[in-house]
């Protein structure tokens, strides 16, 4: 709620400022496929990037889907918005490769997290990373755990609130549970209830300070900044190995179409895969021959 509302408010002053109109009972109706048309040309102008664009796109047809659900609106304007397929240029597998870390740049931010006198929050900010890698977990369905779910944590299989509102059991990495220990130790006294993550004030960690968090250190580095960017991460490494199905039910989605968005193989990725199929060695022996 938080994340879509932020972005209808900006669409609302954009229909207040160029078209006179808001998001009101009354004023939702007068919306029209090309107010919304125009909304998007405006985002290409400012060079926002396709996912970004696409995600907003997402986000205004769910909003008046959900009106025309409720009768607030009699008709759907948003059939005039379709997502945006980007071509499968070098460059443009390049761009969507940079959407996930090498095992280099993971190295190097765990290196940063974990200096020689680290503080409370890198040790928290390299537990989430371990998280989120060893999950599939996002940002908000992290924010939204409990200190006791920690011990589900260390026996690999958590049971946890999803998006869409539905409980399921996630598997976790056996690797995790040393990284959440490490935080939880340097916190020292908690109880079962409390946030397992916390802000510097100790409050419950949101979804905002944590990407704030995180990005102070990836900017540091100069590596793309995000919290998504670690489930892009897993899913793809999920995916390479054990094909879309696998990463599919790794990541929670409803079909593999949806994981196939989180898949970033690169140019030299592909050439590698052509060049290690079974029958690769056949046809090298035999010279084209």
């Amino acid at each position: 709620v938080v994340q879509y509302g932020s972005f209808l408010r900006r669409f609302e002053r954009y229909l207040k400022q160029q078209h006179g109109l808001d998001l009101s009972a009354e004023g939702v109706r007068k919306v029209t496929g090309l107010h919304l048309s125009a909304y998007m040309q405006e985002l290409s102008a400012l060079e926002r990037q396709i996912s970004t664009r696409n995600n907003y796109i997402v986000i205004l047809k769910c909003f008046f889907r959900h009106l025309l659900q409720i009768g607030a609106i009699d008709s759907d304007p948003s059939l005039a918005l379709h997502c945006i397929r980007e071509k499968n240029t070098p460059q443009a597998l390049e761009r969507r490769a940079a959407k996930r870390y090498s095992n280099e740049q993971l190295s190097t931010l765990l290196t940063v997290f974990q200096g020689k006198r680290p503080r409370l929050t890198d040790l928290r900010d390299a537990a989430v990373l371990a998280l989120i890698l060893g999950s599939g977990l996002r940002a908000f369905e992290v924010c939204a755990l409990n200190v006791r779910q920690a011990e589900e944590i260390r026996g690999g299989v958590l049971f946890c609130l999803r998006k869409g509102g539905n409980w399921a059991h996630v598997s976790v990495a056996g690797y995790v549970a040393a990284y959440i220990d490490r935080y939880l130790y340097a916190r020292g006294s908690v109880c079962p209830d409390d946030p397992l993550f916390v802000s510097q004030k100790g409050g419950r960690l949101d979804r905002k300070a944590l990407w704030s968090a995180l990005a102070a250190k990836q900017s540091r580095l100069d590596l793309q900044t995000g919290v998504h960017i670690f489930r892009h991460t897993l899913l793809t490494a999920i995916d390479h190995d054990g094909g879309s199905a696998l990463a599919r039910d790794v990541g929670g989605h409803k079909s593999v179409q949806i994981t196939n968005q989180y898949m970033h193989p690169s140019m030299d990725e592909r050439l590698e895969a052509v060049n290690a199929t079974p029958y690769a060695a056949l046809l090298v022996g035999s010279g084209g021959k």
